[in-house]
């Protein structure tokens, strides 16, 4: 029973050492550069605990199916190479210290800097993204509405959809497409080649087009984005 005690805590301890020294896995890639040791454990919490003993080891690459850890000095963290077998693990040091913008982390045209968002945040990274895109991967639409309002004469598109986001979705995806017009009655949607600040919008489309309202690429984002 002592024994089995003995594991638990020891195993709780190695799981704290990893999740407060150590940044989340970054799957399916190897770090190259100065390997200081490579062996077998039982687990990657032990192959952290071996690298936080290792004076000069920075990080370690761990093969999950059969325990390899190598233990890495490295100096550069971005030279990788991807390889389906391994994981890669990086050590915090004070400030964070992480992989950066090796997965390509950046969505819909989004591009990466290698600039921690925080010292807290495990992302080692910031997407800088397009107009109309907004979250940490760039992965929300972020659109503005002006009601009873269109343009006409500048078609670029036309489809059926539910509402304002799907409309903005198909927008996006549309070469050629800068706004829309959104027409809730009839469930339309009408793509714009240009935006209201390149051509005046009509400002009582209501009366023809009852529910109609101008979408546009909001590029502003809000801190919560």
């Amino acid at each position: 029973m002592l024994s089995l005690c003995f594991l638990l805590v020891g195993s709780a301890s190695a799981f704290r050492v990893q999740q407060e020294a150590f940044t989340l896995p970054t799957l399916g890639f190897r770090l190259l550069g100065t390997q200081l040791k490579s062996q077998y454990t039982r687990s990657t919490a032990v192959c952290a605990q071996d690298c936080m003993r290792m004076s000069g080891c920075t990080a370690y690459n761990y093969k999950r199916d059969n325990g390899t850890c190598q233990l890495m000095a490295a100096e550069d963290l971005n030279q990788v190479e991807p390889d389906p077998e391994f994981q890669i693990v990086i050590k915090k040091r004070g400030r964070y210290f992480g992989l950066k913008c090796i997965e390509n982390p950046c969505m819909n045209e989004g591009t990466c800097s290698n600039d921690p968002t925080s010292v807290h945040n495990i992302r080692g990274y910031k997407c800088h993204c397009p107009c109309g895109r907004c979250g940490s991967n760039c992965n929300k639409l972020h659109f503005g509405l002006v009601e009873n309002a269109c343009i006409y004469m500048f078609n670029a598109g036309y489809q059926k959809v539910e509402n304002p986001r799907d409309c903005m979705s198909f927008c996006w995806h549309t070469q050629g497409c800068r706004s829309a017009d959104y027409i809730n009655s009839a469930g339309a949607c009408w793509l714009n080649s240009v935006t209201g600040d390149e051509e005046p919008l009509t400002m009582d489309c209501d009366k023809w087009y009852p529910g109609v309202a101008y979408l546009f690429f909001n590029c502003t984002c809000d801190v919560d984005n």
